[in-house]
């Protein structure tokens, strides 16, 4: 069986515009990583950065995980995974499993595209198609009229769910807008809120039930992540199912949700939470634990993970590196399709990677 030969990696600061989404980010950085093999195939990794971080799990990539991994053979890479985790923890989560989930998800890229297949089929395909939510048009600098908008593009391109934000311009006002929204799509779209971590427990509650009043699908991390027990109190008394993961790193942290009932559905983001094995594990455990799944972020990856899971609901568009890619997700009627090539089958723009090089 081959061996790890070599891994390269690169550092590249995307400008985002305005800022997307709830948490006003207007950069991401992303590193990637490449893996070669000793028979001279390569697999494609990333992981990203909104608030930094990306250059300390870079230089963990080229150092501590580089050394760690040349040599090691490809059919053994479960057992590397967990010796990667086990000489990173004392680390801590923050930089050193973002780190292991780039280089994890190269080594499946590699492992699918030496077996000639697609990787939701190299991992196991449950369906061929995901419903997909719209969640990049919609930030607290929109007015009323620029957000319904956005959600009627959606709805115009046959995506038939959108998620809104909330916990900036006042509950309030966040509920009216959200109303709105409702108002000119019906009852036949579905509506997300997410909070990216901005209430305190009451408030969260006494949005949660105006929420539900307007059939809002889920609440989305209205509390800091860390807070296990305050989205186990909402989750009881909210009325509206809670969705938490995109801070969350490693399928412990999902247990503890599970653990508690504090929230019913889970959005792993693989690059960041273990790559596609820790994904694949924390899918696992939401399905026994009766949670659905909701990856974070990415489609282009995630649509791969989502169809070798039986439990996962939607997926989200979010164009995140849509300026460094030569081809995006592929839609139709509300639902998202990988490409029918071996291996994730992302494929970089080289001369926009440049552009963007640190």
């Amino acid at each position: 069986m081959s061996t790890i030969a070599h891994l390269t990696t690169s550092h590249h600061a995307i400008p985002l515009g305005a800022g997307r989404g709830g948490s006003g980010a207007t950069r991401v950085d992303l590193v990637i990583v490449t893996v070669e093999d000793s028979d001279g195939g390569t697999g494609t990794g990333f992981t990203f950065g909104l608030t930094g971080g990306a250059g300390a799990a870079r230089h963990l990539l080229e150092n501590d995980l580089r050394a760690a991994v040349t040599g090691t053979r490809l059919d053994h890479w479960p057992a590397t995974w967990e010796a990667l985790w086990n000489v990173t923890h004392r680390l801590g989560r923050g930089h050193a499993l973002p780190a292991v989930s780039a280089l994890d998800i190269a080594v499946h890229d590699l492992l699918a595209v030496e077996r000639g297949l697609p990787l939701y089929r190299y991992l196991g395909a449950h369906a061929d198609s995901v419903p997909i939510y719209g969640s990049g048009r919609a930030t607290h600098a929109m007015s009323d009229a620029e957000l319904v908008e956005g959600a009627e593009r959606y709805a115009a391109d046959g995506i038939h769910a959108v998620k809104l934000r909330a916990g900036v311009l006042g509950l309030e006002r966040d509920v009216a807008r959200v109303a709105r929204v409702r108002s000119a799509l019906g009852d036949a779209t579905r509506i997300m809120v997410d909070c990216n971590e901005r209430l305190g427990l009451a408030d969260a509650i006494w949005l949660a039930r105006r929420l539900a009043d307007l059939g809002v699908y889920w609440i989305e991390e209205p509390l800091r992540s860390d807070d296990v027990e305050g989205h186990r109190q909402l989750a009881a008394r909210g009325g509206l199912p809670v969705a938490v993961g995109e801070h969350l790193l490693g399928r412990f942290e999902f247990a503890q949700y599970l653990q508690r009932r504090a929230a019913s559905v889970l959005q792993p983001d693989p690059p960041l939470c273990g790559g596609v094995t820790e994904w694949r594990r924390i899918a696992a455990i939401a399905e026994a634990g009766s949670a659905v799944l909701s990856p974070h972020f990415l489609p282009e990856l995630n649509v791969h993970l989502a169809l070798s899971a039986p439990n996962c609901s939607y997926i989200e568009h979010f164009p995140l590196l849509d300026g460094v890619l030569l081809e995006t997700i592929e839609i139709s009627d509300g639902r998202a399709r990988p490409p029918d090539r071996p291996g994730h089958g992302l494929r970089f723009d080289p001369d926009a990677l440049r552009a963007h090089r640190v």
